[in-house]
């Protein structure tokens, strides 16, 4: 039998690509910490560093 589904093809496609756009764009603008903000207030914040060999 004939598919009489008359909706547009790739409407899930079309809404899952902007869920996706709209969440990489939030993340490219909050500077890719999802809305947390993180600062270096003193060395303690920092990574610790190997000491270089002599």
């Amino acid at each position: 039998m004939a598919d009489n589904d008359n909706r547009a093809k790739g409407t899930i496609g079309l809404i899952l690509g902007g869920i996706i756009a709209v969440a990489a764009a939030a993340f490219i603008l909050t500077g890719g910490e999802l809305g947390g903000v993180k600062e270096v207030t003193s060395d303690s914040d920092l990574a610790p560093v190997a000491p270089g060999k002599k």
